[in-house]
């Protein structure tokens, strides 16, 4: 479900997304960037209102290293930039500390807030094993700010009850052992801004994006969600942050998170090859 063409004339809906997710961002935090969204997202912040982020793109290329989201090669793409180097310890500590913050891209996202990138169905039977869960456990026990964002939103990935939590949102367990800490604070998806009541620990619609209706919301997700009927609108990208966006990725890696079957196929085709060429270009064969 996309928004109306004529409300997309000046930016596309990867745009606003990235968008709304750099304007979470601010303070001192260093901000990994693990999705070519998440990439841009933080360099966007960074380069408007956020100036004091420190931006990590891999342990490899060290902190504030300028994006290129690609497909094959950012270790090589960065290295000419490599800036502030860090350690896995260093990132674990900002961790700990809730001096780190990061945009999750889960399979599942639940009413609660709970997070799920491991299975999909039964766990003893799963219909798609997942990566697992990786850091999220610990990013949701300690961050301040629980971050998330959809480029699809729909019943399948907007649930009633996730069928694995990778990541917990708001739960009595939470409330007793974590005093609220780790609770998702926003999900950004391609129909609205969205976050959590502290005290009921529901879902409720922040903002629509332009174009968008509340029954295209109500359609789109696995349970009854709250939309109040002075909703604004979610503010659209300046001209400034669609020209940051669009030079930070030339090669347009961040529409590949839009699509899907034959189009990602084209897409992933499209832009190996650009980055072929760029790895020739930097690097020319030496004459026998």
């Amino acid at each position: 479900m996309h928004v109306g063409e004529s409300a997309m004339a000046d930016y596309s809906i990867d745009e606003l997304i990235i968008t709304c997710m750099a304007r979470e961002l601010r303070g001192e935090f260093l901000v990994s960037s693990v999705t070519a969204f998440g990439s841009i997202a933080a360099h966007l912040a960074k380069s408007t209102h956020a100036p004091e982020l420190a931006v990590l793109s891999t342990p490899e290329s060290g902190m504030d290293a300028v994006p290129l989201p690609t497909l094959s090669l950012g270790q090589f793409l960065t290295e000419n930039q490599r800036a502030i180097p860090l350690t896995m310890e260093d990132i674990f500590d900002a961790i700990f500390t809730d001096r780190f913050r990061i945009w999750i891209n889960p399979a599942q996202i639940d009413q609660q807030g709970n997070v799920n990138i491991s299975a999909i169905g039964p766990w003893d039977k799963p219909k798609v094993a997942l990566v697992g869960s990786r850091g999220i456990p610990e990013d949701t026990s300690h961050l301040s700010q629980g971050l998330y964002y959809l480029t699809q939103h729909s019943p399948r990935t907007v649930v009633d009850h996730v069928d694995f939590i990778s990541g917990a949102g708001y739960n009595p367990e939470r409330q007793r052992t974590l005093k609220g800490r780790g609770a998702p604070t926003c999900l950004v998806t391609n129909l609205g801004v969205f976050g959590w009541h502290p005290d009921s620990g529901r879902m409720f619609v922040r903002t629509l994006h332009p174009g968008v209706t509340p029954d295209m919301v109500g359609d789109a997700t696995g349970f009854a969600i709250e939309i109040g009927a002075d909703t604004p609108a979610t503010q659209p990208p300046t001209a400034e942050e669609i020209a940051i966006i669009r030079a930070a990725d030339p090669l347009e890696v961040r529409k590949f998170e839009l699509l899907s079957g034959k189009e990602a196929a084209e897409k992933f085709v499209a832009i190996y090859e650009r980055e072929r060429q760029a790895l020739h270009a930097a690097w020319p064969r030496r004459r026998q």
